[in-house]
This record gives C-alpha cells, structure tokens and sequence, in this order.
C-alpha cells in the first residue's frame, strides 16, 4: 500500500544568536559570514536535550495528524547528537509522547540522517505492517562544534522537525536514493572519546569536536546534491522540471545556488531558510519542509523533492506528492 506524508512539525529553541554575538570572541564580522554562508542567525538550545527538541516537533506533528497516540506503531529519531545513547533517543520521544507500545530505534547518518531515516521507516511500513509512523530529525549542534573555529561554529544551530508517516490508499512518497561514497580524505569527522579500561590504555586522544575541510565539503555537496535529485526524480518516473519545490540540506546557501545553476532550476523552487535556521544537521530538511507546508504554497498534487547530503560521505533524496 502506498505511503503518504499525513503531517509535518518543528521546533526551535526560543534562544536565537545573531552573528554580532561571534565577534566578542572570534576574528569574524556579519559581513563575513553573511557572505560566505547566508546566515544571520541560529537557534541555540540552553537547557534542552536532543530528546526536548524531537519530542516537541513530533508533538506538533502528531496533533496536527489527528491521530491518537496509540494510533503510531513506530517512531524513528534521526540524530548526530543523541543525548542518551541508552536508551536510544527515539524511545525518550515515545514515551515523551505517551506512546506506550511501538518499535523505536534511532538513525545516523550525519546532515543525511533524516532522508535516511525516512527511507528505512518506509521500509519497516511495509514490511511489519505498521499503519502510521513518526520520524523526526532532531541535533544539538551547539554541543559538538568547536566555538573557536570560525569557519565551523557559525554555521550551525540547533532545532528539530518530524512527519508523521501513513499507509493507505493515496500515493505519496514515490522514490528513495540513498547513497554514501568513501570519505578517504577525512574532510568531515568528528571522534567520540575514549577512555582508559582495566585492559588497556584509550591512547591518544582524538579530536572531539566537528572537524571540517570546508571546501572539499562544498565541492562533494554541489555534485551530489544535483545527482540525488535526478535519481530520486528518475525513479519516480518524473521530469526535474515538473517538481514545484526542492527542500534541500540547508548546509550552506552558496551550495543551495551553485546546485541551482548546476541543474538549470530557478531558486525561487528551493525552500531556504538558512538565513534563520542555519545547519540544524538532522533537523535541517524536515525544520524546512514544515516551513513550506505551514506556508500555503503547496496545492494538492505538487511534487516536491527533499535533499540532503552530509558526512560519510552521504547523500540522499526522496519525491513526494503531495
């Protein structure tokens, strides 16, 4: 049976840090990173988890469904940041929601963890039987970045976004690309720490902050931006040019541009909005596709494409109608 998209939701910390803030402490200025990544501003979490954000998104998406808390028989949580590791973050979100009984587990992927995440709940729908599914992409950026690099720092933000998944009769999601080329060049890491055991020595410590090459990074996501969405598009039995929208990774606006001038698409397709969001990692495409869908512009019918590509390095799309 098909699967359709039934709801979308968002949530962004109410803290928001404009870029005058990182001159305090950084050689930087506004005009500096506004050029270089279009950003002017990002939500950062304070006192919230990872666990905080994707609950209250999914919250939001779910009274937005109509469907009842025991109507979800499985939640997803697409994360880099996972507060708990045990029990997984998708399991704090079911009970957060009070959802007693449904499958849980937890996807990463980096910047492609959500379009991953919704690839694999498809799958158990079909497989399981599952009538309705949460996914949500949710990160605390502000807890894995280096705030004194300030090639990296200004670029991210915290914030969360989910749908809620539906198996009926009405078509919806109409392809999946999933795809992941070897990172040999290590422009994209970031190292969990390690500690001494009775057995054996932890050695030298790795560098547990993001790590990033980021114009090797720029180079890869242009490419493989373009690419994901001709497949995802060829898949679907569909031209590029009859899709309405694109909701890509929101990594980098000079990215979103130089991907639209590669594919021959207006930029006025594109959901953006990098200016105030900034890269929310797995929060990033479904923050955005809530934007479009709470902004009156879809009509029943669009096709829209969502994209992403991250750390791996990964990439993925998916069309939709809508």
């Amino acid at each position: 049976m098909p699967i359709s998209l039934l709801s979308t939701g968002r949530y962004l910390p109410p803290f928001t840090v404009g870029n005058e803030a990182f001159t305090q402490f950084l050689d930087t200025s506004d005009e500096w990173i506004v050029s270089r990544t279009g950003i002017h501003q990002r939500h950062i979490a304070q006192e919230e988890t990872t666990t905080d954000l994707a609950t209250r998104a999914a919250a939001q998406a779910l009274e937005r469904s109509g469907l009842a808390p025991e109507e979800i028989g499985l939640v997803v949580c697409a994360t880099v940041t996972p507060d708990t590791s045990v029990p997984m973050v998708a399991a704090n979100v079911k009970r957060g929601l009070g959802i007693e009984r449904a499958a849980a587990f937890d996807v990463n992927a980096n910047c492609s963890s959500f379009l991953y995440a919704l690839a694999a709940a498809r799958g158990m729908m079909e497989t399981c039987g599952f009538a309705n599914a949460i996914v949500v992409g949710a990160d605390c950026n502000s807890q894995l970045i280096d705030w004194s690099d300030r090639s990296t720092c200004v670029l991210f933000g915290d914030g969360a976004g989910a749908v809620v998944l539906h198996r009926g009769e009405e078509p919806g999601f109409l392809s999946c690309y999933v795809d992941c080329v070897t990172d040999t060049d290590h422009v994209l890491t970031c190292h969990h720490p390690r500690k001494d055991t009775p057995f054996c020595k932890a050695g030298a410590p790795h560098n547990t902050d993001l790590y990033m090459k980021g114009s090797a990074v720029m180079r890869f996501a242009v490419k493989a931006l373009a690419k994901a969405v001709r497949a995802a598009a060829a898949e679907a039995g569909v031209a590029v040019e009859d899709i309405a929208y694109f909701v890509p990774h929101q990594a980098n606006l000079r990215i979103i541009q130089s991907a639209s001038k590669l594919m021959k698409i207006p930029m006025e397709k594109f959901v953006v909005d990098i200016d105030h969001v900034a890269n929310t990692s797995s929060g990033s495409v479904p923050v955005a596709l809530d934007i479009l869908n709470c902004s009156g512009q879809l009509k029943k019918g669009d096709l829209v494409c969502l994209v992403a590509f991250g750390g791996g390095l990964s990439s993925a799309a998916s069309v939709i109608r809508v």
